[in-house]
């Protein structure tokens, strides 16, 4: 039998992904335009065919597997942001139990395991990486869930913007430059979407 914390989690997950799925929808056109710049223009497209895909598990997974479930899903979908996200979803869904700096860790764990980019290769690197560092910071001090994850929304609002000044280190060719990179900015819409989410629990 599911447990209550399980009960917790999976509606947690839930509208979670609701509102990522919403957040991401009203983005999908600037995102697109923002992968056209020096790509295929289908970021956005990707990335919320990700999200609804993992929203459509969730919601049909069995008890306390939501997470899980969600994530296997997301991954499933085209594109790199998509595996990158299933990878951290299946690795906080590992660690849902330990508590929410075991959580973030894994999924930071995860997604520098999945990718050999680092800070400043302008990807979706660049907002989740001192995002999900900063949760750790604040959620190690003691704070609030809602404030470390809302204050990690924040970094990674901040972080997405400044990747405009970056030059694309997988293709320093492209004229991507002065443009913020678009699986940094759409990281930054789920975090966003997050931690709306944790602010009302």
């Amino acid at each position: 039998m599911q447990t209550h914390d399980g009960q917790q989690h999976d509606a947690i997950v839930r509208t979670a992904l609701e509102r990522i799925v919403a957040a991401l929808a009203e983005a999908q056109q600037e995102l697109d335009e923002l992968d056209a710049v020096a790509d295929d223009g289908n970021h956005g497209t990707n990335i919320l065919a990700g999200a609804t895909a993992a929203q459509a598990a969730a919601a049909t997974a069995p008890d306390g597997t939501a997470l899980a479930a969600a994530a296997e899903a997301w991954a499933a979908q085209e594109g790199g942001a998509n595996s990158l996200w299933g990878a951290m979803g299946t690795a906080a869904a590992a660690a849902l139990d330990r508590g929410p700096i075991a959580l973030v860790d894994a999924a930071l764990h995860a997604l520098e395991s999945s990718t050999d980019a680092h800070i400043g290769d302008k990807s979706i690197v660049d907002t989740l990486a001192p995002a999900l560092g900063d949760a750790h910071v604040h959620l190690e001090r003691g704070e609030a869930g809602a404030d470390a994850a809302a204050h990690a929304a924040g970094v990674a609002e901040e972080a997405a913007v400044e990747t405009a000044a970056f030059e694309d280190r997988f293709d320093a060719s492209t004229p991507d430059l002065g443009y913020p990179d678009p699986g940094a900015t759409s990281s930054a819409v789920i975090l966003a979407a997050i931690a709306d989410v944790i602010a009302e629990l």
